[in-house]
């Protein structure tokens, strides 16, 4: 009983999550009403206020839920993959999870950039999450080099490659310049994995 009590709320919490990106997205945050979401969601406005304080938490439990599978990728463990291939699979992993839901953190983060309120939320939930991949890349780059490089400014210089690629693709999406910048990240990769050959 209690399980489907607990797998209801989920269930209810998750429809309103999904109803609220939609309208956030497609509205921005000021002109989307915690009853648009309701209404959207197929529940009450006080069902809404029950499991969310108020609409600033609506939009964190939102840009949290997009992030929600890249955060959990990064907890996954790389035994299986040889060390030299796992700062591409890494960085491939990445770059699939920005290539399917790019749109949707842009948007996320374009309205976060009119509302000092919303600011905080979505830096601090990108912060986060990219001092968890810098943590996976430094961990992975330690087994790769020798022991008198810094993992950690390796790790730091990947992540500010593959961070510009990303900040740029907001702006300027044309396929042939993407490639380029993936191909410049993919480089850094390849010259890690030369020095790490050399010992």
């Amino acid at each position: 009983m209690g399980v489907n009590i607990g797998r209801g709320k989920a269930d209810t919490q998750e429809r309103i999550l999904v109803a609220a990106t939609e309208l956030f997205i497609a509205r921005g945050y000021e002109r989307t009403t915690v009853s648009d979401v309701a209404k959207l969601a197929g529940v009450s406005r006080a069902t809404v206020f029950w499991h969310f304080r108020d609409k600033a938490s609506v939009f964190r439990e939102s840009f949290s839920r997009i992030l929600a599978p890249f955060r959990e990728s990064l907890t996954r463990r790389w035994d299986d993959v040889d060390t030299s291939k796992r700062l591409e699979e890494q960085i491939a992993m990445s770059e699939l999870f920005a290539a399917e839901h790019g749109a949707e953190i842009a948007a996320f983060v374009r309205w976060a950039l009119e509302s000092p309120q919303l600011r905080g939320i979505v830096v601090d939930a990108a912060l986060d999450l990219n001092h968890r991949f810098a943590g996976a890349l430094t961990e992975t780059i330690s087994q790769l080099l020798p022991k008198h490089r810094d993992p950690k400014l390796v790790a730091h210089s990947l992540m500010l490659a593959f961070d510009a690629m990303l900040l740029l693709g907001f702006f300027d999406n044309r396929s042939r310049m993407h490639e380029e910048r993936s191909a410049a990240v993919h480089e850094l990769i390849a010259m890690i994995n030369r020095d790490a050959a050399r010992g």
